[in-house]
Protein backbone atom coordinates (compact mmCIF):
# COMPACT_ATOMS: atom_id res chain seq x y z
CA UNK A 1 0.00 0.00 0.00
CA UNK A 2 1.69 2.72 -0.62
CA UNK A 3 1.23 5.73 1.71
CA UNK A 4 -0.68 9.13 0.11
CA UNK A 5 0.95 12.85 0.77
CA UNK A 6 -0.84 13.73 3.93
CA UNK A 7 0.61 10.54 5.47
CA UNK A 8 3.87 11.71 5.05
CA UNK A 9 3.73 15.04 5.41
CA UNK A 10 2.52 14.06 9.03
CA UNK A 11 5.41 11.92 9.44
CA UNK A 12 7.80 14.58 8.76
CA UNK A 13 6.21 16.82 11.04
CA UNK A 14 6.28 14.47 14.02
CA UNK A 15 9.88 13.89 13.21
CA UNK A 16 10.77 17.98 13.41
CA UNK A 17 8.86 18.22 16.31
CA UNK A 18 10.83 15.38 17.61
CA UNK A 19 14.27 16.63 16.28
CA UNK A 20 13.53 20.25 18.05
CA UNK A 21 12.58 19.07 21.33
CA UNK A 22 15.78 16.69 21.78
CA UNK A 23 17.84 20.26 20.66
CA UNK A 24 16.08 22.03 23.11
CA UNK A 25 16.16 19.42 25.71
CA UNK A 26 20.07 19.10 25.20
CA UNK A 27 20.57 22.89 25.42
CA UNK A 28 18.95 23.21 28.72
CA UNK A 29 20.67 20.11 29.93
CA UNK A 30 23.75 21.48 28.63
CA UNK A 31 22.94 25.00 30.29
CA UNK A 32 21.94 23.85 33.62
CA UNK A 33 24.01 20.96 34.48
CA UNK A 34 27.25 21.24 32.31
CA UNK A 35 29.24 22.84 30.13
CA UNK A 36 30.03 21.15 26.45
CA UNK A 37 33.50 22.58 26.30
CA UNK A 38 36.66 20.37 27.62
CA UNK A 39 38.77 23.67 27.86
CA UNK A 40 40.66 23.76 31.60
CA UNK A 41 39.48 27.34 32.00
CA UNK A 42 36.24 26.91 30.80
CA UNK A 43 35.10 23.84 32.81
CA UNK A 44 37.23 25.65 35.87
CA UNK A 45 34.97 29.12 35.35
CA UNK A 46 31.70 26.88 35.59
CA UNK A 47 32.63 24.46 38.13
CA UNK A 48 35.35 25.96 40.50
CA UNK A 49 35.14 29.85 40.35
CA UNK A 50 31.71 30.08 41.76
CA UNK A 51 33.57 29.05 45.21
CA UNK A 52 37.28 29.30 44.32
CA UNK A 53 36.48 32.66 41.99
CA UNK A 54 37.58 32.87 38.66
CA UNK A 55 41.09 33.86 39.66
CA UNK A 56 41.58 30.45 41.62
CA UNK A 57 42.62 32.35 44.75
CA UNK A 58 39.31 31.62 46.76
CA UNK A 59 36.98 34.45 47.07
CA UNK A 60 34.04 33.10 44.49
CA UNK A 61 30.36 34.66 44.70
CA UNK A 62 29.60 31.96 46.69
CA UNK A 63 32.73 31.62 49.23
CA UNK A 64 31.07 33.98 52.00
CA UNK A 65 27.90 31.50 52.03
CA UNK A 66 30.52 28.21 53.11
CA UNK A 67 31.48 27.58 56.31
CA UNK A 68 35.08 27.78 55.54
CA UNK A 69 36.10 29.18 52.90
CA UNK A 70 37.73 27.47 49.60
CA UNK A 71 41.25 27.63 49.29
CA UNK A 72 43.27 29.31 47.34
CA UNK A 73 44.37 26.69 44.59
CA UNK A 74 47.23 29.41 43.07
CA UNK A 75 49.27 28.14 45.99
CA UNK A 76 49.16 24.48 45.88
CA UNK A 77 52.74 24.15 44.68
CA UNK A 78 54.21 26.69 46.99
CA UNK A 79 52.93 24.51 50.16
CA UNK A 80 54.32 21.43 48.26
CA UNK A 81 57.79 22.50 47.93
CA UNK A 82 57.48 23.97 44.72
CA UNK A 83 55.82 20.58 43.13
CA UNK A 84 52.12 21.08 42.32
CA UNK A 85 50.69 17.96 43.48
CA UNK A 86 48.82 16.65 40.64
CA UNK A 87 47.52 13.50 41.91
CA UNK A 88 46.36 14.54 45.15
CA UNK A 89 44.24 17.52 43.01
CA UNK A 90 43.13 14.83 41.05
CA UNK A 91 41.89 12.57 43.29
CA UNK A 92 40.21 15.70 45.52
CA UNK A 93 38.48 17.05 41.80
CA UNK A 94 37.04 13.30 41.42
CA UNK A 95 36.47 12.30 44.89
CA UNK A 96 38.60 9.03 44.78
CA UNK A 97 41.06 9.80 47.05
CA UNK A 98 41.74 10.79 50.80
CA UNK A 99 41.11 14.30 51.60
CA UNK A 100 43.39 16.82 50.58
CA UNK A 101 44.91 18.63 53.69
CA UNK A 102 45.41 21.56 51.56
CA UNK A 103 42.55 21.69 50.47
CA UNK A 104 40.93 22.09 54.02
CA UNK A 105 37.21 20.74 54.61
CA UNK A 106 35.69 18.25 52.52
CA UNK A 107 32.81 19.56 51.97
CA UNK A 108 33.71 20.78 48.25
CA UNK A 109 31.78 19.06 45.74
CA UNK A 110 33.01 15.65 44.04
CA UNK A 111 32.93 16.35 40.71
CA UNK A 112 34.07 12.86 39.42
CA UNK A 113 30.34 11.33 39.59
CA UNK A 114 28.85 14.42 38.13
CA UNK A 115 31.22 14.89 35.22
CA UNK A 116 29.89 10.74 34.98
CA UNK A 117 26.74 11.37 34.88
CA UNK A 118 26.64 14.43 32.32
CA UNK A 119 28.51 12.18 29.80
CA UNK A 120 28.53 8.39 29.95
CA UNK A 121 32.23 8.24 28.35
CA UNK A 122 34.88 7.46 30.70
CA UNK A 123 37.82 9.03 28.57
CA UNK A 124 35.45 12.13 28.04
CA UNK A 125 35.43 12.46 31.88
CA UNK A 126 39.00 11.92 32.40
CA UNK A 127 40.31 14.14 29.65
CA UNK A 128 37.58 17.13 31.38
CA UNK A 129 39.54 16.26 34.75
CA UNK A 130 42.86 16.09 33.24
CA UNK A 131 42.25 19.48 31.85
CA UNK A 132 40.67 21.16 34.83
CA UNK A 133 43.79 19.96 36.54
CA UNK A 134 46.12 21.24 34.27
CA UNK A 135 44.43 25.02 34.25
CA UNK A 136 44.85 24.72 38.21
CA UNK A 137 48.83 23.94 37.99
CA UNK A 138 48.95 26.96 34.83
CA UNK A 139 47.46 29.29 37.74
CA UNK A 140 50.26 28.43 40.50
CA UNK A 141 51.98 31.28 41.86
CA UNK A 142 55.94 30.03 42.26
Amino acid sequence: MKPNLATVLLFLCGVAVLAAQTRVESAQRSSTLGIESLSGRDSFEFYCAPCHGRDGQGGGPVAAALKARPTNLTTLARWNDGRFPRDEVSANVTGTGRPVTAHGTSEMPVWGPTFRSLDPSDARVKVRIDYIVDFIESIQVR
